[in-house]
């Protein structure tokens, strides 16, 4: 017979545990990496225009120059509030999205992004919009 501390104790390990690693292709669930392979049979010139290309599940606004003005969710969203998904690029965050239009895309390894749980769970609430993981090559 186990011990109730012993048995509590297994519980709480086993409901943080993942079962299986988290999947490194599109899935149904809150994460989808896209690939240097597909970036690059994508035709993208820039950072900007690979998530354009590969990531419909944004809108993507710019301004009169061409240049990224906002990224928001497809679907509701608030005028008042900044409801963008948080941008990094290979780990620091991003405070806005000019600088994607300035990164070749030739210099991407992958982009990943979170949503939902997946992306809250790891970034906080700020993250209810989603969250952008740029990696390069270097």
């Amino acid at each position: 017979m186990v011990s109730p501390v012993t048995s509590l104790v297994l519980l709480l390990l086993l409901a943080g545990c993942h079962p299986h690693a988290i999947p490194a292709a599109p899935s149904g669930g809150g994460h989808i990496v896209i690939t240097q392979e597909q970036i690059e049979r994508s035709g993208a010139l820039t950072a900007w225009d690979a998530l354009k290309r590969l990531a419909p599940q944004f809108t993507f606004r710019e301004n009169r120059n061409g240049q990224p003005s906002r990224l928001e969710r497809r679907g509701q969203s608030s005028i008042l509030l900044n409801d963008a998904p948080l941008v990094f690029m290979d780990g620091a965050e991003l405070s806005d999205f000019h600088s994607l239009n300035q990164i070749p895309a030739s210099t991407l390894f992958s982009i990943e992004i979170l949503n939902g749980i997946e992306g809250t769970s790891y970034y906080g609430s700020n993250a209810v919009s989603g969250v952008i993981l740029f990696k390069t090559k270097n």
